[in-house]
């Protein structure tokens, strides 16, 4: 038995330095009924979350999200929005930074999870969920959005196929990239989200590397992509922390003539010292490797880098086969590209191109 716990101590010791849950909500421990008795989005209300409703023509939208019961899982909250409502559902949780705050020393890997619901089916339209990590730091889009956004989720109905998503990732200088995460065909249900259906969505933030990665596990897929990579600050983490978690429904007059719902659950923020490394294996897709191609390949100076689907390609990020990187070409989102790689010494290299769509690792030779 003693021999048993020595052993067992370690691992524990470890998991307590490089995993830190910072912030865990279950909503078990609220009241049943509103979140909020406010809707102007000032007065925090349970667990210090705020509301703000409001509808198209500027005046106040009914409360709309409450805590409810959800067999099998205990209490959730919930966005429950009438027909013939055209408006803007906000709730936000705010002062994260204080959590993040008390994460160890070179923990700067921060892991964002969550339980969503996606709803009953809608007409297409500009309905549609989104779940959002902000920073109060981070410059606005320029001459577009304000959102501050670090990296925003969304998700959107369709008639015809499940729901489609996709992510705004920021770039750290005003500017951010789309990403869909819908990398299979479209009209396959086994690569989008049904309706009326719990999945999770999660999201590790690497503020060392620069590099985001969202794991959608109803899918099986992870897609990297580029994360404040243009962002001249030397201290990312502090600079560009993750203040709050706004969850945003919109309903459009299409879509309002029908009940639109959502629920969120097991919300989880966790510091980690470092991607897990299945994690950062799931995210070289090979599918979406496959629809790109690199000639010439054995290469010399130039090599041409194209693809079946026109993905557009914002950059390409050269490793040696240790997995050393040695250099980052950025593009113009463009379908076609020419990448140099005269200063290459001969040998094997994988390229990480950065898409639309997700990264495809594809290998190359130098002569």
């Amino acid at each position: 038995m003693k021999k048993y716990i020595l052993t067992i101590l370690p691992l524990l010791f470890l998991n307590t330095v490089f995993s830190q849950v910072l912030y865990n909500e279950t909503f078990d421990n609220y009241i049943l009924g509103n979140l909020s008795n406010d809707v102007s989005g000032q007065i925090p209300g349970q667990g210090g979350w705020l509301t703000h409703n409001y509808l198209k023509t500027g005046t106040s939208a009914p409360n709309a999200h409450s805590i409810t019961a959800y067999p099998n899982r205990g209490k959730v909250l919930t966005l429950s929005v009438p027909p013939l409502l055209d408006g803007d559902f906000y709730v936000r949780k705010t002062n994260l930074d204080v959590f993040i705050d008390n994460r160890s020393f070179g923990n700067n890997v921060i892991k964002f999870e969550i339980d969503f619901y996606t709803g009953p089916r809608h007409y297409i339209g500009s309905a549609g969920a989104q779940i959002a990590l902000r920073s109060d730091n981070l410059p606005p889009f320029a001459n577009k959005y304000d959102y501050k956004h670090l990296l925003s989720w969304h998700y959107g109905y369709n008639t015809i196929n499940d729901g489609q998503t996709s992510c705004l990732v920021a770039d750290g200088a005003g500017a951010f990239y789309r990403y869909s995460l819908d990398i299979h065909d479209p009209n396959d249900p086994y690569t989008t989200l049904p309706f009326k259906t719990w999945i999770r969505l999660i999201v590790y933030l690497d503020y060392t590397n620069k590099k985001a990665y969202i794991e959608t596990p109803y899918l099986g897929t992870v897609i990297a992509v580029g994360f404040l990579h243009n962002s001249t600050s030397t201290n990312l983490m502090e600079d560009h922390k993750v203040t709050s978690l706004t969850m945003h429904t919109a309903t459009d007059s299409v879509s309002s003539g029908y009940n639109v719902m959502h629920r969120y659950d097991n919300i989880k923020i966790t510091a980690l010292n470092a991607v897990p490394p299945e994690v950062i294996a799931l995210s070289v897709n090979t599918v979406l490797a496959e629809k790109f191609n690199l000639y010439p390949n054995p290469a010399t100076d130039i090599v041409n880098i194209t693809n079946s689907e026109n993905h557009l390609v914002n950059q390409v990020v050269i490793y040696d086969i240790t997995g050393k990187q040695l250099s980052t070409q950025t593009f113009n989102n463009e379908s076609e590209i020419q990448l140099n790689v005269s200063h290459l010494a001969s040998g094997v290299y994988m390229l990480h191109i950065e898409t639309d769509a997700g990264v495809a690792v594809k290998k190359m030779v130098k002569k």
